[in-house]
């Protein structure tokens, strides 16, 4: 085993997973990369990169804040790779996030504002910018919404790791779409390799705002913005389907991932893998190999009203 200096070096080389306890003898192969093998999540991937370019292009400068809207993934790989770096940070975040997730940031030293739960992560954004242009040069941007250096990551690192571990055998992606960086990222390298592999976005159906439908409420934290990102703009062309995804059934999926795999993920990974078992369904997946990311630990969800309920304690008294 490898001994590291800093922990940016233990991000990537996640492992694949094929799903066969989770879908026994479905006709179609269903992989799952395992992000929350990151040090964080999926997340750790961009900001190390976006980090990295800015210091490179003189954009950001030491003991500059970092700050950024993030519903809490991204949020928590900038307060760890700030903690590392020296940085501080600042995150703008929707009143609806988990608790452990506010926990987790300020465990790594950075300054949390809630923002209303109404605003989604929009607002939480449209706050940070404000912020960002009272501090001049004091405050860095992160920007994760907009930044071309988000999908840039997965293009670099994500996709061919997927290719690799595939050998090439791979015919469909789903990826949810949040700040869409992954989306940009995945589909640019994987449709490079394979122009007919289809790319298979998801979003919350309470939030369809993708779609083309409203922003509303949903419990899905991770994905649904609440707005239409830079990031998908640039890779909306790629975008194959586009399937809603309502909050109870990734809960479902969620809860059987960890008592089939023994895995305990996110809310998103579950709804990843509910995309994966309708597409399974279809005649025409047979045979094929479909993709989707687990993209963090579920124990950052634990107070999630409704995912992992305690309905299976037996007290004995004394």
């Amino acid at each position: 085993m490898k001994v590291i200096e800093d922990i940016s070096e233990a991000v990537g080389q996640t492992p694949l997973l094929h799903c066969r306890k989770l879908f026994p003898g479905a006709p179609a192969r269903v992989v799952a990369k395992l992000e929350l093998f990151n040090p964080m999540s999926v997340k750790d991937r961009p900001v190390r990169h976006i980090i990295t370019e800015a210091l490179a292009a003189g954009e950001l400068h030491p003991g500059a804040e970092l700050v950024e809207a993030s519903s809490g993934n991204t949020a928590i790989a900038l307060a760890m790779f700030g903690a590392v770096q020296g940085f501080p940070v600042r995150i703008f975040m929707s009143e609806l996030c988990s608790v452990e997730r506010l926990q987790i940031l300020n465990a790594f030293g950075a300054t949390v504002v809630l923002t209303p739960g109404a605003e989604h992560t929009r607002g939480a954004r449209e706050r940070a910018i404000t912020y960002c242009a009272s501090q001049g040069s004091r405050a860095y941007f992160v920007n994760q919404h907009s930044n071309p250096y988000n999908g840039e990551a997965h293009t670099l690192t994500t996709g061919p790791e997927l290719w690799e571990q595939t050998g090439g055998e791979l015919d469909a992606m789903i990826i949810g779409l949040g700040t869409s960086g992954t989306f940009e990222g995945l589909s640019r390298y994987l449709k490079g390799q394979k122009p007919e592999l289809q790319i298979i976005g998801f979003e919350p159906a309470g939030s369809p705002v993708y779609g083309g439908g409203a922003m509303g409420k949903h419990k899905l934290i991770g994905i649904g913005p609440g707005f239409v990102t830079d990031n998908f703009k640039r890779g909306q062309a790629r975008m194959d389907e586009l399937i809603p995804v309502r909050d109870e059934d990734a809960f479902a999926m969620t809860r059987r991932l960890a008592r089939t795999e023994g895995i305990l993920a996110g809310v998103t990974s579950g709804a990843a893998l509910w995309v994966a078992e309708q597409l399974i369904q279809r005649s025409s997946w047979a045979g094929k190999t479909i993709g989707c990311i687990i993209c963090d630990s579920g124990e950052r969800y634990l107070s999630v009203d409704g995912l992992f309920p305690a309905d299976n304690v037996i007290r004995q008294d004394c």
